[in-house]
Parts: structure tokens; C-alpha cells; sequence
């Protein structure tokens, strides 16, 4: 895998977090060196044994790893002549120890979990080691008296020449004229022989043997003449003794050496049972899951967090500070290769586009390493080949890069590697530069990312971007969202909405001024006008499309665990069927005399005889023989309660699926609407740009169509300033706007092929007369004013001078005005002349027609 991607994402923070779980040193150096594999089959295998620990960590708790340690060194030691120490073979008694409990765990699991039993297999038994150690050497590293009968003999006669020594030496301390001679009353200990200190004044007045002198010179230490040859006995004898232990831990090393690459290859093993018990620790600690894997498949996950962002909050929490101060985690729903594969995030500066990126790509790191992640159980992740990122200043002094030059060093090694097995992330692509040309480098980085049909998401502040999303398929938007009112992000991830950078928006609350701030709205190009406009008129569509696919894969997901449910009592009541069949098997084995307990009387009753075919037990209770039904012996199994909570869950489960059945046809209605809107907001844009070319091109003199009878008139005046023009149509002259020049819809508009001609030909023509206005005191343009006042904005509505549809922007109540989006105009129009959306008329049926579909067509 990428190691700069592994670097800037902070891989290595989630290698330190799950190393945190490890309960011994073996585990937690694998745990920092863990790296995601590219291996399907191996992916598999490591989520699963996860998946399995985390089940095993609910029911039966962890792997009893407390006992190991990293006895690698201690190995290399324990050989013979190794000088390996009592320590050394304490630790590796109590590592092999442990190890035996940790395969006897594993085997223990009473479910299914053939992988955790295969790790059992890795971990051989060491019963005949570990009791030859803990024969000779204690759980703290000191010999045992009794290894050997020769070291308990040498160690008898070594506290008896002691106890001699001590009783002798400590004689001269009560005698008064050896007292006066010493320092102080005290007995000292030099190479394990016993000595007292001597005033340097008083050498040789104490007969014996002078050791050392202190670093005053004001003592020296003497060893009195009557413990010489005691001393020089306790000597030899702690040589012996030091003889035998080395001969003891030698045959010890001996047993171990001859066991050596078993002991490596199980400390391997319980270093895995180690990391995969943390995986499964920091799963369960953080509620993650096992996402679906594939080699193909989509990236689809709902409510992911930041790995990293989850541990500081976790952490703050234990810190004990307040919910308030903690960082949020906001969780995002993302997805790559369901209906686009290239994700383009626009939106404000620290809005959460960056963190965006490496959630995605900490997730697929995390995943291809066998770790459950953080997100919602649904989660569906492609197994990818590489993850390639670029992100934050990749300038480097050294190699002279400026940061647009990194990025450019970066982008040049991403899209060599990138394929179809490859997961792109770009922070900022386009930025660092002139914007015209960072946007047109942007959209070629982009074409490459679709003709290598990689997965890619790229997030950047470069409108032309933007629009790249809607003029390509398989790419789409996304945006951060931002809080105008409190000027912070609320790290919300929108797909199907691109974002604004909200420059101009945080300037004016930061108090730049009224009239800077009109006068930087002026300088806005108008194509970002012009694409503020299309994002409007697609913007509602989409968001109801995005919120219905939420809901039905919400849906879907409420239906599958409602069935997992179901199954696991279906499971249960299987159980207690074979309780049951149990009972009854038992029951012809019943002899008279056993003792039973019969509820209705409170006790236990002895058993006289059976009735089966009355279905009765004659028990004997105190003397009194007393008639029980057979049911009343029956164990309480409960049949009759999860039967009843078995109906309750397939009624659920139908109401549920119908649910999710409905929601989906929801999504996909509103999905395809969405569509149908953005194929018309693409062939509006070609429209609107060969219009444009057109009205630049007029001049006066010229025949141009324009959209009222009689359909063609000569330009006379062009005033482009106020987008109108003077016109001679037919006998008058009259003021036009501009979008009244070149007409694409209506009974003027230029008509392709026969059978438009023929439609247009049959269509009555309208007549050269002014359209009627309501009066602005009239009840109609009242009813209509009072209609439009509680009117949504992007609601159609009917403009009666130009006789098309628009959208409602907005509403200036008091000016009499409505602002609304025609094409890709924005005029404002009297309020007066818009009426509701005209009902389509129904068509006459011509002959041959009828309101009924036409038969089927039996030939054959």
C-alpha cells in the first residue's frame, strides 16, 4: 500500500490506538506494524476472525493473555551455556503457561468459530516443559531448596556455618572492650563475609583479617580471626551451590532448546490471538462493524466517522470535560460506484472536506487490514489495490517545489499508478494557481480518473468544477455544509449538491462593508451566476431523490435486522423443541419411586406409576396418592410465549418489507425525476449557449425570429446594457427582450423534422394582440397574490407575457414583484401576470385513436 497515503491519512495513530488494546508486548508490536493487505482471501480470513472475537468477547470474554511476555531474548539465553537466569526461565514458564490456557480457551468456544479454532492449532502444548521449570525455578526466578537433593544439603549446611558465624560475630558487639574499639555496634556484610568496623586509630588492636578501609580512612572493616574459616567454609559452599544451580538450569535449557521453534512458532500465534483480541476490543469499544467486502463492489457507507476524531472524543470524555467542549464527530454518509465513481466536494474552508477524505480512506485502510469500522451496518467497501492521496503542502525546500509544484510531483505519481483497482482522494485539485488554468488542469486530472475508471472524490473551491459534475457521467457533487447565521461548519457531507465557499458571505458578517461587499457581488463572473441559477433548478429534485434513498435504504436495513431477529428465535424455539422431545423421550425411563416436583402441590412427590394413555402421574405425597396431568410435570420451556413473539415478528417483518418495498420505489422515482431534470438542465445549457451566440452576432438590419407574431421582425436598435432591442414586426415598431430574440419553445420556435412541421402546422397560431393583464385590483390578481405568498421558493408557476413556465425565486411583497428563474433568466415580473401552473389539455382523440391502448399484436 501507498506509504505517503499511510503517512497523511495518520495510519499510524490507528496502529497506536489498537496497540493501546493489546494486553501483552508481542501483540502490540505487531499492532504497530499492521498494513492493509491487497489479498481478498486474506482480508477475509483477518475480518473474520475479528467478526468471530468480537462474538466471542460478548459471551465469553478475552483470551487470558496476562501471563505473556516477549521471551525471545530469554530464548536465545536458555540454551546450554547460554547463562540463562532463573528470571529467564520463570518468564518463559509463565508465557507457555499462558499459552496452554489460551489454546484451551479458544478450543473451549462452544459456537462455531472455526477460525479462533484454527488459531488454537498454532499454539502447541509445553505441559512436560513448564513443570520441569516450575520443578526447579519459582514464579519470581529463585531456585527451589529442594531442585535437587545435593542443593537442599549444600543449603542446610550453609545457614548452619551462617547461624555460627552471626552467633560469634555478633558476640564481639556485647563485649566491651571490642565495642569501644569499632565505629559503631554494627555488623557488615563484605563479599559475603561478615565484618565489623574499626576505628582506623584502633588497627590491630581487633586480631583478624582488615578487607577494605572506608572512603574517609576513618574505618576499617575486619574480619575477626574466629570466623575465618567459617567464612572460608561459607564460601566454598555458596561456589557449590552456584555450581548445581547452573547445572540445574542447564538440563532446564536442555528440555527448552530441544522445543525452541515450537516456542517461536506459538509466541507468533499468540501474538495474532493477541491483535485480533484488540481488533475486537476497539470494535466493541467504539460500536463498530464488519463491512461487506468485494473485489468489484461499491463503496457505500452511511453515518461513518473519523477513527481519530472518535478517540479524541473518547478521550476528552475520560478527561472529564464537558459535551460541549469535546470535538464533534459528526458522521457522513458516503458513497463511489453505486451511481457515480468520481465525487467532486466543494463547499466552505474548514468545513470538513479534508476530514471527509480521510475517513474514506481510513475506513478502506482500516478494512483491508481485517478492523471493523466505524459506520453504519449496512457499510459496503471495494477492495482496492491502493489508495492514493494528495493533501495538505507537499513543499519541500530540499527538492525547490513550490506547493502547486508538490502537488503537480504528487498528481504525476497518482495518476501513474491509479487504475481500475485504485481508490483516488484530491484535497484542493486545482488550487495553488491561476484559477482558469488550475480549473482546466482540475478537469483533465478528472477525465483521466474516468478513462482509468477508478474510484475518486476530489474536493476543491473551483466552480468550473463544479460544473464538470453535471455535463459528465458517472461524476456527481457533494458539499460541505456551513451555517451562514453562525459562520462555522456543520461537516454534514451533501451528496447531490454542490457547495459555495461562502467568501463573500463571511466577509460581510466580519464587517467589510455594505459597499465593498456589492461591489465584490458585481465582480462575481456571470457564468458562477448563471451556475448558482442551475443549482437551483435542480437542487430540490435532487435533494428530495438523495433523502429518498436514504429512507429506503434505512428501510431495507430495519427489514434485514428485523429477519436476523426472527431467525435467531426461530433458532431458539428450535431449541426448545428438542427440550421438549427430550422430556417426553425421558419419560418411559421414569420407575416408580424417583422423585419428582409437582408445582401444584409445592414439593416433591415420589412417582407411584404412569398413565400415559390418560396422560397422568400417580405421585405419592405424604402418604396421599394424588392424580397430576402430565402437562404440569413438563418443563417450563416457554413455547407458548416465543410462539406468540414469533407471529408479533412476522407481521413486522411483512409491514416492514412493505415498507421497504414502497421506499425504494420512492428512491427510484425520485431518483429518475432527478435525472429527467438534470438531462433538461444539460440541454437548456447547450440551448442557452447557442442562443448567447447568436444574440452577440445581431446587428441592425438583421431578420431575426422572435417569439409573438408574425414571427420574424428587423432589428432597429440593440440596447444589450438593458437586454432589450427595438424591432419592426409587420406594420409597427416594439420593444422586445432579449429572450424574446431566437425563440427555442413556442408556436415561433424553429421546428426539426416532418412530423414537427405537421404538429406545428395543426397547432393554432396566436393572434398579433397584446396578452390580457389582471388588474392589480382585481379579485383574480388578488386570489393570485395570496396564493404566490405562500408559495415555496422553486414552486412552477404560469408567466402570462411570455407565456412559459418558471420557477419562483422569491417574492418582493412590497415592490408587487416576483423574482423567477426562466431557462437560465432570472427577471423580475408583476405579480399580476403569474397564474398557477396551466393543467395540460386533454388531447381529442384523432380517428383511429381511443382513450384505450391499442391491442396486442397477435401475429406471430
Amino acid at each position: 500500500m501507498d506509504p505517503v497515503t499511510l503517512e497523511k491519512v495518520e495510519f499510524d495513530s490507528v496502529r497506536r490506538i489498537l496497540a493501546g488494546f493489546c494486553r501483552c508486548s508481542l501483540g502490540a508490536a505487531v499492532a504497530r506494524h499492521i498494513s492493509p493487505s491487497r489479498n481478498p482471501e486474506v482480508i477475509a480470513r483477518w475480518m473474520g476472525q475479528t467478526t468471530q472475537m468480537v462474538q466471542a468477547l460478548r459471551g465469553a470474554g478475552l483470551p487470558p493473555l496476562g501471563g505473556v511476555s516477549d521471551i525471545t531474548d530469554a530464548l536465545a539465553r536458555a540454551l546450554p551455556g547460554g547463562g540463562a537466569t532463573g528470571e529467564d526461565f520463570a518468564a518463559i514458564a509463565s508465557t507457555l503457561e499462558t499459552a496452554g490456557l489460551v489454546r484451551a480457551f479458544l478450543d473451549g468456544l462452544d459456537e462455531p468459530w472455526d477460525l479462533l479454532h484454527d488459531m488454537a492449532s498454532g499454539i502447541a502444548r509445553f505441559d512436560t516443559e513448564v513443570q520441569a521449570i516450575r520443578a526447579v525455578v519459582a514464579s519470581d526466578g529463585t531456585i527451589h531448596d529442594d531442585a535437587s537433593d545435593r542443593l537442599k544439603r549444600l543449603r542446610r549446611d550453609m545457614e548452619q556455618i551462617s547461624r555460627r558465624i552471626s552467633e560469634i560475630i555478633h558476640g564481639y558487639l556485647h563485649q566491651p572492650e571490642v565495642s569501644r574499639l569499632l565505629q559503631e555496634s554494627a555488623v557488615t556484610l563484605h563479599a559475603d563475609r561478615y565484618v565489623l568496623p574499626v576505628r582506623v586509630e584502633n588497627r590491630g588492636r581487633l586480631p583478624g583479617v582488615v578487607h577494605r578501609t572506608s572512603g574517609s580512612g576513618a574505618t576499617v572493616f575486619v574480619e575477626p580471626h574466629a570466623c575465618v574459616e567459617l567464612n572460608n567454609e561459607l564460601a566454598d559452599l555458596r561456589d557449590d551451590e552456584r555450581a548445581e544451580i547452573l547445572r540445574l538450569l542447564n538440563e532446564l535449557a536442555v528440555k527448552i532448546a530441544a522445543r525452541s521453534e515450537d516456542i517461536r512458532t506459538t509466541l507468533r500465534a499468540l501474538a495474532q490471538v493477541d491483535l485480533v483480541a484488540a481488533k475486537a476490543q476497539y470494535a466493541y469499544q467504539f460500536d463498530m462493524i464488519p463491512p461487506e467486502l468485494s473485489e468489484t463492489g461499491p463503496v457505500d457507507v452511511h453515518q461513518a466517522r473519523h477513527p481519530l476524531l472518535m478517540d479524541q472524543a473518547w478521550q476528552q470524555a475520560r478527561a472529564g470535560l464537558p459535551p460541549e467542549k469535546r470535538h464533534p464527530v459528526v458522521p457522513i454518509d458516503v458513497r463511489l460506484g453505486v451511481d457515480f465513481d468520481i465525487l467532486v466536494i466543494t463547499g466552505s474552508n474548514t468545513g470538513g472536506k479534508t476530514v471527509a477524505l480521510k475517513t474514506v480512506a481510513l475506513l478502506t485502510l482500516m478494512a483491508q487490514s481485517g478492523m471493523h469500522i466505524p459506520a453504519r451496518a449496512d457499510a459496503k467497501l471495494r477492495i482496492v489495490r491502493d489508495v492514493l492521496i494528495d493533501v495538505g503542502d507537499e513543499q519541500s525546500l530540499q527538492q525547490s517545489l513550490s506547493t502547486f509544484g508538490g502537488h503537480i510531483h504528487r498528481l504525476r505519481h497518482i495518476l501513474h499508478k491509479a487504475d481500475s483497482k485504485s481508490l483516488v482522494l484530491l484535497d484542493e485539485l486545482g488550487a495553488g494557481t491561476d484559477p482558469d488554468e488550475g480549473g482546466a488542469i482540475g478537469q483533465a486530472v478528472l477525465d483521466e480518473l474516468r478513462h482509468k475508471t477508478c474510484l475518486a472524490m476530489a474536493s476543491t473551491h473551483l466552480s468550473v468544477l463544479k460544473a464538470y459534475a453535471f455535463n459528465h457521467d458517472r461524476v456527481d457533487n457533494a458539499s460541505v455544509e456551513f451555517d451562514t447565521e453562525t459562520l462555522s461548519p456543520t461537516y454534514h457531507l451533501r451528496i447531490g449538491t454542490p457547495g459555495e465557499s461562502h467568501a463573500i458571505t463571511v466577509a460581510q458578517h466580519l464587517g467589510l462593508g455594505d459597499r465593498l461587499i456589492a461591489n465584490a457581488k458585481k465582480h462575481l463572473s456571470n457564468q458562477g451566476k448563471l451556475f448558482s441559477q442551475a443549482i437551483r433548478a435542480t437542487g430540490v429534485a435532487r435533494q428530495r431523490a438523495e433523502s429518498a434513498r436514504a429512507d429506503a435504504k434505512q428501510a431495507e436495513l430495519t427489514a434485514a435486522e428485523q429477519s436476523e431477529a426472527y431467525e435467531r428465535k426461530l433458532a431458539e424455539l428450535s431449541k426448545v423443541r428438542e427440550d421438549f422431545e427430550s422430556w417426553l423421550a425421558h419419560l418411559p425411563s421414569l420407575q416408580p419411586g424417583d422423585e419428582l416436583f409437582v408445582p401444584s402441590l409445592g414439593k416433591t412427590a415420589r412417582l407411584v406409576r404412569l398413565q400415559l394413555h390418560r396422560q397422568l402421574a400417580v405421585v405419592d405425597s405424604a402418604s396421599l396418592q394424588v392424580e397430576v396431568p402430565l402437562r404440569e410435570l413438563m418443563p417450563d420451556v416457554g413455547q407458548i410465549g416465543i410462539r406468540e413473539q414469533l407471529d408479533g415478528m412476522r407481521r413486522e417483518i411483512r409491514q416492514q418489507l412493505q415498507l421497504s418495498r414502497d421506499a425504494a420505489e420512492h428512491a427510484a422515482e425520485a431518483e429518475g425525476n432527478y435525472k429527467r431534470r438534470l438531462a433538461d438542465l444539460r440541454r437548456r445549457e447547450e440551448e442557452f449557449t447557442a442562443w448567447q451566440a447568436k444574440i452577440r452576432s445581431i446587428g441592425v438590419g438583421d431578420v431575426v425570429p422572435i417569439a409573438r407574431a408574425p414571427g420574424k421582425a428587423t432589428i432597429l436598435k440593440a440596447d444589450l446594457a438593458s437586454l432589450t432591442v427595438t424591432v419592426q414586426a409587420g406594420e409597427g415598431q416594439i420593444e422586445l427582450p432579449l429572450s424574446d430574440l431566437f425563440p427555442q419553445r413556442g408556436p415561433f420556435a424553429p421546428r426539426k423534422g416532418a412530423k414537427a412541421g405537421k404538429a406545428a402546422a395543426r397547432k393554432p397560431q396566436v393572434k398579433d394582440r397584446p396578452m390580457r393583464r389582471h388588474a392589480s385590483s382585481s379579485r383574480s390578481a388578488k386570489r393570485n397574490r395570496d396564493k404566490l405568498a405562500k408559495a415555496q421558493p422553486g414552486t412552477e408557476v404560469f408567466v402570462v407575457p411570455f407565456n412559459r413556465r418558471a420557477k419562483l425565486v422569491r417574492i418582493e411583497a412590497d415592490k408587487g414583484m416576483a423574482v423567477v428563474l426562466a431557462g437560465n433568466f432570472e427577471m423580475q415580473v408583476p405579480l399580476a401576470d403569474i397564474e398557477p401552473p396551466r393543467p395540460p389539455k386533454t388531447p381529442v382523440p384523432t380517428s383511429g385513436e381511443s382513450g384505450a391502448p391499442p391491442p396486442a399484436n397477435n401475429d406471430s
